[in-house]
């Protein structure tokens, strides 16, 4: 069992990310943070932003980004419309041997949102490809006590191993997972934190490079502007997700635009706040910037807030999102939103089968868990479409293919 207990390091990622520090000064007022950020935590807020924004004006880019940077982004914005090929870095194990007598429990955040119930369904298709003995899936539904309530059940299910999917804030759960870890159960946290990143509290941390997201948000937007990029940036405060794609864009956005050539607003806010809030805090952002050209989403789950607001504000400012419902889809399809950088359910739910496997197996552990992002634009789509037979539906097959499955069954020697 390899127990990473990081709580104050985690703490301060996620300040640095949420303050949206590279978006300028211009914080959401009505939209609080706290109530995702221990306590501990909120009394060093404005000493550690003081300090983020000296150390970033000093880092800033000091003139306009180049055309040859602007080639750079574009190139590798090309690389991410191509459908993804199986490039997992793992080494073959005896799936079926390890999954025998074994017992797996999924805990969601919330098992009623879209992604997440499209999750849910593949993975218990790929924990039956491998046959797990028992395959339990939480009936979560966003409360603690729906989590704290399966994670007690695992234990008593005798559970191998637990995956913590989603935006599960594990400071809120640390006796239920001490308490399963006390009982031999291995813990991973899936789906949230980026690659050389390690949730505390959880034994195991999949890594993938949800920072990439972020970063190719911002990529987008700067070529489409020439790097005179005017944002508005949409970080959900509910999401760990989100905050890890915000530091991702922001990263990006100070080593090219801060304090040059654009500017950004970021507006942070929650799910419960954004269909009261959200609009105002769009229109008051664009009547003190009228120069404001794109505006980033960074959870999937305010697409519609955002869009809503849109229309309600009669605004037509360009919309680039992360997603990977098949709602998320439809809107990059239709063109609502410009550019989307999608996640693959599919892929992301046998991701979690494999490194399950990996960890209950001894096996060799990858040093990133190959989950693919692709770009997809309403053109990209029409192509995948077409190139699919004609046949729209299952985005997530038009948009990324098959390759995974094939790769997962060579991999797990099925």
């Amino acid at each position: 069992m390899k127990k990473f207990v990081s709580a104050i390091a985690l703490s301060a990622v996620i300040l640095s990310v949420i303050s949206l520090s590279a978006c300028g000064d211009e914080q959401n007022s009505e939209a609080s943070v706290e109530e995702n950020i221990p306590a501990s935590s909120v009394v060093s807020e404005e000493v550690q932003e003081s300090s983020q924004k000296s150390e970033q004006k000093s880092q800033a880019p000091k003139s306009a980004i180049s055309a040859s940077q602007i080639s750079q982004m574009k190139s590798y914005l090309s690389s991410y419309q191509k459908m993804p090929q199986f490039n997992s870095k793992g080494t073959e194990i005896d799936a079926r041997a390890i999954a025998q007598n074994k017992t797996v429990t999924l805990i969601c955040d919330n098992i009623n949102l879209t992604y997440t119930k499209l999750v849910v369904e593949q993975f218990k298709v790929a924990a039956e490809a491998v046959k797990f003995a028992k395959t339990v899936v939480a009936k979560t539904d966003g409360t603690d006590e729906s989590i704290n309530k399966a994670l007690n059940a695992a234990v008593n299910d005798k559970s191998d191993v637990i995956i913590l999917f989603g935006n599960i804030n594990k400071d809120n759960f640390s006796t239920n997972i001490e308490y399963a870890q006390a009982n031999g159960i291995e813990v991973i946290s899936a789906g949230v934190i980026t690659a050389g990143k390690n949730d505390h509290f959880a034994d195991y941390t999949m890594p993938v490079d949800y920072n990439v997201i972020g970063q190719t948000l911002a990529d987008w937007a700067i070529t489409k502007t020439n790097g005179k990029l005017e944002a508005i940036a949409i970080n959900c405060t509910d999401s760990l997700q989100s905050n890890t794609v915000a530091g991702g864009f922001q990263d990006e956005f100070d080593k090219y635009i801060a304090d040059t050539t654009g500017h950004c607003h970021g507006i942070n806010i929650s799910y419960a706040q954004a269909e009261k809030e959200l609009a105002d805090n769009i229109e008051k952002a664009v009547k003190e910037n009228k120069k404001i050209n794109y505006i980033i989403v960074f959870d999937e789950n305010m697409i519609g807030e955002t869009l809503d607001a849109l229309e309600q504000l009669n605004l037509k400012i360009p919309v680039i999102s992360t997603g990977g419902s098949d709602d998320a889809f439809t809107a990059a399809q239709r063109g609502s939103v410009e550019m989307l950088v999608a996640q693959s359910y599919e892929w992301t739910a046998y991701g979690m089968v494999d490194y399950a496997l990996r960890i209950l197996g001894n096996a060799d552990m990858p040093k990133e868990q190959y989950v693919p992002f692709r770009v997809l634009t309403s053109d990209i789509i029409s192509d995948e479409i077409a190139n699919f037979g004609g046949i729209s539906g299952n985005f997530n097959r038009i948009a990324f293919g098959s390759y995974f499955e094939y790769g997962y069954e060579s991999l797990w020697q099925l």
